[in-house]
């Protein structure tokens, strides 16, 4: 399956691709680093409420269009319940990725029906680990770390570091950002002078030299 998804990135326009089983599995993927396995099962799962919920209104989809500022998502319905989801930049050959999906469409179920996806978690055989010892002391209870404030004033600015980081990953930058600002918000003083160490935080999530570049011209200009 891998070669078949491989076909679909090296399409103009387009950014990655996974496959979603009505399993909720990730059976094949080709996205991008900064996607990371969760967020990919989030973005499935959330396709395939809508679309149960489309059928259940008696709604039949070939394929659903989904426009973000940044992004634009390609939802094709397969057989068994399965997705096969493209992410693309906004301005990309709908009519070239259409045409391609088609294709692949039928090799990708086939390679599918051959029963080719990683086991879930719950599917892997645990092996039983030895009862601790009794005398053993529990661990020393720890308060829950505090929520780190953010000066209101920074607000404005961090918002505009979101965009930045939208216009590189497109549409999972709010939950990337997110985590990065508690990060950054642990290592110190959240002012506009440490501001720096926020975008490192985020090029580390990106992970990509292009799209961290992308991101670092876009941030630069936020905190002249």
């Amino acid at each position: 399956m891998d070669s078949l998804l491989q076909e679909i990135t090296l399409l103009p326009g387009v950014l990655g691709c996974f496959v979603y089983t009505g399993e909720q599995q990730i059976a094949g993927s080709k996205m991008p680093p900064i996607f990371k396995e969760n967020s990919i099962k989030t973005i499935g799962g959330l396709l395939f409420r809508t679309i149960q919920m489309g059928s259940m209104a008696q709604l039949g989809f070939s394929s659903i269009d989904i426009k973000f500022n940044e992004s634009l998502l390609i939802i094709k319905p397969m057989s068994k319940g399965a997705l096969l989801v493209i992410v693309c930049e906004p301005n990309a050959n709908k009519s070239l990725i259409n045409m391609t999906m088609g294709m692949l469409v039928v090799d990708i179920e086939a390679s599918m029906a051959k029963g080719i996806i990683a086991p879930s978690a719950s599917q892997i055989p645990v092996t039983p680990q030895p009862a601790a010892s009794p005398q053993a002391s529990p661990p020393p209870s720890q308060e829950p770390p505090k929520e780190a404030e953010i000066d209101a004033n920074l607000a404005p600015i961090l918002e505009q570091i979101k965009d930045a980081v939208a216009m590189a990953i497109g549409p999972i930058a709010a939950p990337v950002m997110k985590d990065s600002i508690e990060l950054w918000a642990q290592q110190g003083a959240t002012s506009k002078e440490n501001l720096p160490a926020l975008a490192e935080l985020l090029c580390k999530e990106i992970n990509d030299d292009e799209l961290e570049e992308e991101f670092m011209a876009e941030f630069k200009k936020v905190v002249v």
